[in-house]
């Protein structure tokens, strides 16, 4: 009889332990949907929070362009007038609040930077020399950023393709394909996180690589075909007197005097040659501007990310600014 008592006591035991753990597994399964029921919810309210931030800084990009600056005093309003999207990075970044969501929004002059999938190796050689002051450094990251790109499996003598990658042991293998975002450059052969910091500020993965002359830094105007010191300086004088340039013309080096008339045909022909060279690559106008927008549902949700390419347009006589791409992350 204690024997079947015993059995009947361990069995009820065993009973209590399975409901116990089927209790805890529902438990655990309805803690984990609930935190994915709040991830999402956060996500959601994010993506809204992202997409009504976009909505009030375009509708403040296409009034400005309708309307122009409010003033127009200074050399910077009168700069401005021109080109109401002249300075946009500073005037149109900062935190705003949609509803309880916190956004940041970052916006760059896309004529102010390079597009890394669009520079031929000698541009993208030019650039890092300049920013790097080491040429064969300089020459070996443009040669593994063409190899990551480029669709064949031939390396440059001084790039790399997947042999190289696994040969180095190398944590990822060339996409052979565009980059999607600028940090994909910390995968490529010989770039660090310290190199990768000092030229990131001047390169982008979106828009055309057209240069704007009046907002684009010394490192990038120098990777334009053409570009020689004097047209540099006149350039930067220009700007530094607050004044707009208004075509590429105006910074073209003048006639030389005391010259022979061969001589001064060889200049001319030389400064013309320059001029079509810079125009094809070139404007004075703010274009293109990426926009980025981080939303904050909570302190404790990862961020929603928002990516637009906006084009400004002229859409039936009234200024506009396209959406030319839109990515979410």
């Amino acid at each position: 009889m204690k024997n079947r008592r015993g059995i009947a006591m361990l069995a009820a035991l065993w009973l209590v332990v399975g409901i116990t753990v089927v209790i805890l597994e529902f438990a655990l399964v309805g803690r984990e949907r609930r935190e994915v029921g709040l991830a999402a919810a956060d996500r959601a309210r994010a993506s809204a929070g992202a997409l009504g931030a976009f909505a009030m800084t375009r509708a403040r990009l296409e009034y400005a362009l309708r309307m122009g600056p409010q003033s127009t005093a200074g050399a910077i309003g009168s700069a401005q007038s021109a080109d109401p999207w002249l300075g946009v990075d500073s005037l149109y970044s900062g935190m705003m609040m949609v509803d309880s969501t916190r956004i940041h929004v970052s916006a760059v002059d896309l004529g102010a930077r390079l597009n890394v999938n669009v520079l031929s190796e000698s541009e993208l050689r030019t650039l890092f020399s300049n920013l790097l002051g080491d040429y064969v450094l300089a020459d070996e990251l443009s040669q593994a950023i063409q190899d990551w790109r480029d669709i064949d499996e031939i390396a440059r003598a001084r790039g790399g393709e997947r042999e190289e990658y696994l040969k180095s042991k190398l944590l990822r293998l060339p996409t052979n394909q565009d980059f999607r975002d600028l940090e994909e450059m910390l995968d490529v052969k010989g770039m660090t996180p310290d190199i990768y910091e000092v030229v990131s500020p001047y390169l982008t993965t979106l828009g055309s690589s057209q240069v704007n002359l009046n907002s684009a830094p010394v490192p990038v105007l120098r990777v334009l075909p053409g570009m020689t010191d004097e047209i540099l300086s006149r350039i930067l004088s220009a700007r530094a007197r607050g004044a707009r340039i208004a075509s590429v013309n105006e910074v073209m080096p003048a006639a030389r005097r005391g010259v022979s008339d061969r001589v001064a045909s060889a200049l001319q022909q030389q400064s013309e040659a320059a001029e079509q060279a810079i125009t094809a690559r070139a404007g004075v106008l703010t274009t293109q501007i990426q926009l980025t927008l981080l939303a904050y549902a909570s302190p404790s949700a990862k961020p929603v990310r928002l990516r637009v390419l906006l084009q400004r347009s002229n859409v039936n006589g009234a200024p506009a600014a396209d959406v030319m791409a839109e990515e979410w992350r």
